[in-house]
C-alpha cells in the first residue's frame, strides 16, 4: 500500500483528473496480489466502495453511486478505480482510492461535479493518518467477502447504501444515454435497467443519473 500526502497529476475514471492539496486528502493505492477468480474482478470497486461507508459512517451518511463513487448528499466524497497490471509475468490489480478528508470550500467548487469533504460534512478537521487507518480496516471485512464470493459476498451491503430497486435511473455510455427502472444488479455487480419497452438492458461500465 502506497499513500501520498499530495497528488498533482492523479486519474480517475475516464481520464478525469484527480488533485489532492498537501495532507488535505487521502490518496492511496494498494495492490491485490492474492488468487481470486477472474469474474470477480469487476465487482472489486464496489467491495471498496462498500468498506468506504464503513469507514465514513461514525460522521455522515455515505451512499453508493454504481459503478464506483461514494456520495454525502450527492455530493462526491471519494472515487476508486481498480485496473489490472503485469508485475513479473503476473497479473495483478492495483486498486485506488481518494477520499476528500479536509478539503474546504473552494477546493470543492473547483471540481467538475458536486464535491464535498469529511470536513466540510461536519465542521471539524480531522488526522489524515488516523481516517487513513480507519479506512484501511474497514476494507479488510469487504474485500475478503468479495474474494470469497465476488460480488455475491457484498451485495447487500452495498444494495443497502445504493439506489434503490424501482428508482429511475439514466445511463450516459459515451453520446449514447439510456433510461430505464433500475431492478438491480447482476451476479458480477452490473447494473440491470427496465427499458420503456420492457427490455431488461444489463450495463458494465457507464455514468448514472436520476430522472
Amino acid at each position: 500500500m502506497v499513500a501520498a500526502r499530495a497528488q498533482t497529476a492523479g486519474r480517475g475514471r475516464q481520464q478525469r483528473s484527480w488533485i489532492a492539496a498537501p495532507n488535505e486528502n487521502i490518496t492511496v493505492s494498494f495492490l491485490w496480489n492474492a488468487p481470486v477468480a477472474q469474474e470477480y474482478v469487476p465487482s472489486m470497486a464496489q467491495a471498496i466502495s462498500v468498506g468506504i461507508c464503513a469507514a465514513l459512517e461514525a460522521h455522515a451518511a455515505p451512499t453508493i453511486k454504481w459503478p464506483n463513487d461514494v456520495l454525502v448528499g450527492a455530493k462526491k466524497i471519494a472515487g476508486i478505480l481498480c485496473e489490472r497490471v503485469v508485475v513479473d509475468g503476473k497479473t495483478v490489480i492495483v486498486a485506488g482510492i481518494g477520499l476528500n478528508v479536509n478539503m474546504g470550500r473552494e477546493g470543492a467548487e473547483a471540481i467538475e461535479q458536486p464535491a464535498t469533504s469529511m470536513a466540510l460534512e461536519t465542521g471539524s478537521a480531522f488526522d489524515t493518518e488516523a481516517v487513513l487507518q480507519r479506512l484501511l480496516d474497514a476494507l479488510v471485512g469487504p474485500l475478503n467477502a468479495w474474494a470469497g464470493q465476488g460480488f455475491a459476498g457484498i451485495r447487500d451491503a452495498y444494495l443497502r447504501r445504493s439506489a434503490a430497486v424501482g428508482t429511475p435511473l439514466r445511463v450516459r455510455d459515451g453520446e449514447k444515454h439510456t433510461a430505464g427502472i433500475f431492478l438491480g444488479y447482476s451476479e458480477q455487480g452490473a447494473l440491470v435497467l427496465r427499458l420503456d419497452n420492457g427490455e431488461e438492458r444489463v450495463f458494465y461500465s457507464g455514468d448514472v443519473s436520476g430522472l
